[in-house]
């Protein structure tokens, strides 16, 4: 639903007017500078929709349905192809995800998990930081950055609460809740990083970097390179929040440590519907590590896709080959971490608690409180990439992005990790995904290598947006706080996108193209 003029703002209004008129101008000149009629239209339609995903002058899902329109209209691609961008086995990947982490939101599962880390790290006010970081990365990588960001908040106040009852000393206070709310925010985004389900930018870097490759990237390939990035920034990040950004001492606030105690003994056992959301939880992630082979030092961890026999032709009886080539293309990737996400979920749609009549293990009305419109965002993504590569506009950005290729191949991983940053600090971590990753497949011919490794650095890159509330949803709900000013958030946000940025580069041109399988 577009919003009212009366309630636009000068972003919104300046983006409802600039989009329309930056895709008529590219349209339209276009020629000029040496593109067809068709990349000149796509060019604008990618214009236009990079406008409209920064300033939000309508939902985000709403611009990203503008491909179904326009390409047709311009005669780029077919309704038809167009559609079936929206409909890839990633997005059903993404819909199963969501489907068991809502099943842990509803018999409460990722608060006992995220309050049994903090009771584990201890009762010290850094460590207490620590926890609540720890903690949220964890969930992160399995439940959306918002919803757990929405679920740490409450408990950070409730410390902080607690802790004002106590007269603590009021600068020592703010300065802990600066911490503490500034963690919750960081780790949220940094702990997405971690799984290929963990953000959608990861899985749109999925979708797109399966063509470049020889094979899919699969749940472990993401790893390998993942949680080593969370695994030194988080560390990194806490030091940074609880020594320079915001120094709390290292002892005292005992009484915090039995506010977390008398959380968990409330919480009491776990029920039917938290074992049996644990279970799925840890069932599909088994699945989805060991489903190809893991090669360890000559030795061979067998993988049980190898035992499913089923092809696509087999299923719908005519060969790939006789099928619309969009539709053959689509059918042709490799859905094994798609179909395990859609298994699990939709069987705890059925799967009865006990003790608990008419109920399963999620339920239909949470089901239906997944972000759906979060799916047609990652649709419009691929929709808006398969314009570009149909209509040959990504040759022609490639003709001019030629001049790259002179600089050393670290640095240029740094270069794109750092525009990333800037522009995932006014653009949502999706959206920036699917406005630079196209740009970077049209490198390949110019650097002489694969962009896969360029590409999964600025994938990586576009979690790290930590300078402004409206910058993230999570830096959003804890400034709402009332610890937190936006010069604090900008001062502490702009070294962590600038350290995030070298990390990232520097991890990824280390590790990428060892995990992608391109050495």
């Amino acid at each position: 639903m577009v919003r009212p003029f009366s309630s636009f703002g000068f972003r919104q209004l300046t983006g409802w007017m600039l989009g329309p008129l930056c895709l008529m101008f590219c349209g339209l000149y276009g020629p000029e500078w040496g593109m067809s009629v068709q990349q000149a239209w796509t060019a604008g339609t990618v214009a236009l929709m990079t406008i409209w995903w920064i300033t939000e002058p309508v939902p985000l899902w709403a611009t990203a349905c503008v491909p179904l329109f326009v390409f047709p209209a311009i005669k780029v691609a077919p309704l038809f192809g167009v559609a079936l961008q929206y409909t890839d086995p990633v997005n059903f990947l993404f819909l199963g995800g969501m489907l068991i982490a809502a099943s842990m939101q509803q018999w409460g599962l990722h608060r006992r998990i995220a309050l049994a880390i903090v009771d584990a790290i201890g009762a010290s006010p850094r460590r207490i930081v620590l926890g609540f970081m720890l903690g949220t990365a964890f969930i992160s990588m399995w439940v959306s950055n918002t919803a757990t960001a929405m679920m740490m908040y409450p408990i950070g106040m409730a410390v902080l609460i607690r802790l004002r009852e106590q007269r603590v000393d009021e600068v020592l206070l703010a300065r802990f809740g600066l911490a503490l709310m500034l963690g919750i925010a960081y780790a949220a985004s940094i702990g997405g990083i971690g799984t290929k389900i963990g953000t959608a930018p990861n899985l749109v870097f999925v979708k797109l970097a399966d063509p470049l490759l020889s094979h899919d990237v699969d749940f472990l390939t993401w790893l390998k390179v993942g949680v080593p990035i969370v695994a030194i920034a988080l560390p990194l990040v806490w030091l940074y929040l609880v020594r320079v950004a915001a120094p709390i001492p290292a002892a005292g606030f005992l009484d915090s440590a039995a506010y977390i105690a008398e959380e968990r003994q409330r919480l009491g056992a776990m029920n039917p519907g938290e074992r049996i959301a644990l279970v799925a939880f840890l069932a599909a992630a088994w699945l989805w590590i060991f489903r190809k082979d893991i090669e360890l030092s000559g030795f061979v961890i067998p993988g049980w896709w190898g035992l499913v026999t089923w092809s696509w032709p087999d299923v719908i009886g005519v060969p790939l080959e006789s099928l619309p080539a969009p539709l053959a293309r689509l059918l042709a990737q490799d859905v094994g971490d798609a179909a395990v996400a859609m298994a699990v979920g939709t069987l705890l749609l059925f799967i009865p608690v006990p003790g608990q009549p008419a109920r399963r293990a999620l339920s239909l009305r949470n089901a239906l409180r997944v972000p759906w419109s979060l799916l047609v965002l990652l649709g419009g993504g691929f929709a808006m990439a398969y314009g570009i590569q149909q209509s040959g506009l990504s040759d022609w950005v490639g003709g001019w992005l030629r001049d790259l290729d002179q600089l050393p191949p670290l640095l240029l991983i740094l270069c794109v990790c750092l525009i990333t940053v800037i522009l995932t600090e006014v653009a949502s971590n999706t959206a920036t995904a699917n406005i630079i990753l196209p740009m970077l497949i049209a490198l390949a011919p110019e650097i002489g290598r694969s962009p896969a490794p360029l590409m999964m650095a600025a994938t990586i890159a576009a979690s790290f947006g930590f300078m402004l509330p409206a910058g993230t949803p999570p830096n959003a709900i804890v400034f709402s706080s009332g610890y937190i000013t936006v010069p604090q958030m900008a001062r502490s946000g702009l070294l962590i996108d600038l350290l995030g940025a070298v990390l990232v580069a520097l991890m990824c041109y280390a590790l990428a193209p060892w995990a992608l399988g391109l050495i």
